[in-house]
C-alpha cells in the first residue's frame, strides 16, 4: 500500500470529522419532535363561527299557554297591554309578522312584562290545507310546543297528514297523543270556537290585530306598532 502524503492525511482527517459531525446532527434531529403547524382560520371563518354562537345564545325562551278558546297566549298574564292577532299559515303578511315583528316585540315588550300576545288561527277556505295546519298547531300547543310548530307550519306547511307527523316528530312531541288530538272531535270544536270568535269580532282578513280592543287590519310597520304599544302603556 502506498503511504499517504501529509497533506492528504490532513484532508482525510477533516473529511472524517465532517462525516462524523453530519451523522451526529442527523441523529439529534431524529430525536427532536417535529412541530406541526396549525392552520389559523381566516377572518371570514372566525366571523362565521362567532355568528353561529351568537345565534344559539339569542334563541328566544318562550312560555306559552293554551286557552280553552284555542288562543295561544304568551307573556305576563297581568301585562297592561294585550295584543290579540288572528293569523293563518299560508298568509305572506302573517309570516312576515312572525319572522320580523315577533322577535322584536318579545325583546321590547313581552320579555319585560309589558305586553301579552294572544294568537288566534283563522282557517280560510281559499287555502286547501288551512284547517289541517290549524289542527296541527292546536295539537302541538296541547304539549306546550305551539310556537315551535307555528314556525314549522310557516316554513313547511301542512299539505298532508304525513307532513304534520314529521313536524311533530321534529319537535319531539308524543306522537300517540298528537294523533289522538288530530282525530279528536274536541279539537275540531275548538277550531269552530275560534271561527265563532273571529265572526263576533268581524274578522274576515288576516292578519287582523286588536290592541287593547282597538282593531287594525293588515301588517303594520314595526315602528308604528311599537309607537301604539308605548302610547297604550
Amino acid at each position: 500500500m502506498v503511504a499517504l502524503s501529509a497533506s492528504r492525511k490532513i484532508r482525510y482527517s477533516l473529511d472524517m470529522k465532517r462525516f462524523v459531525l453530519l451523522i451526529a446532527l442527523l441523529s439529534l434531529s431524529a430525536c427532536v419532535p417535529t412541530k406541526v403547524e396549525q392552520e389559523i382560520p381566516s377572518q371570514e371563518e372566525q366571523s362565521e363561527a362567532i355568528d353561529t354562537e351568537t345565534t344559539e345564545d339569542e334563541k328566544l325562551t318562550i312560555v306559552e299557554r293554551l286557552l280553552p278558546s284555542g288562543i295561544i297566549e304568551i307573556g305576563d298574564r297581568d301585562a297592561p297591554v294585550v295584543l290579540l292577532m288572528f293569523t293563518e299559515h299560508h298568509c305572506r303578511y302573517c309570516k312576515d309578522f312572525y319572522r320580523e315583528h315577533f322577535p322584536r316585540l318579545h325583546e321590547d315588550f313581552i320579555d319585560q312584562g309589558k305586553l301579552q300576545l294572544q294568537i288566534g288561527i283563522l282557517p280560510l277556505r281559499k287555502y286547501t290545507h288551512s284547517e289541517r295546519a290549524a289542527l296541527g298547531l292546536l295539537c302541538a300547543a296541547t304539549q306546550g310546543k305551539g310556537i315551535p310548530m307555528h314556525e314549522l307550519l310557516f316554513t313547511l306547511g301542512a299539505k298532508d297528514r304525513a307532513t304534520l307527523m314529521n313536524e311533530a316528530a321534529t319537535l319531539d312531541l308524543d306522537l300517540n297523543l298528537f294523533t289522538q288530538c288530530l282525530d279528536s272531535p274536541d279539537t275540531q270544536k275548538t277550531i269552530e270556537r275560534q271561527k265563532s270568535l273571529a265572526r263576533s269580532l268581524d274578522v274576515t282578513l288576516v292578519p287582523t290585530f286588536f290592541l287593547n280592543g282597538r282593531k287594525a287590519v293588515g301588517l303594520p310597520q314595526y315602528a308604528d306598532l311599537r309607537g301604539e304599544i308605548e302610547e297604550s302603556l
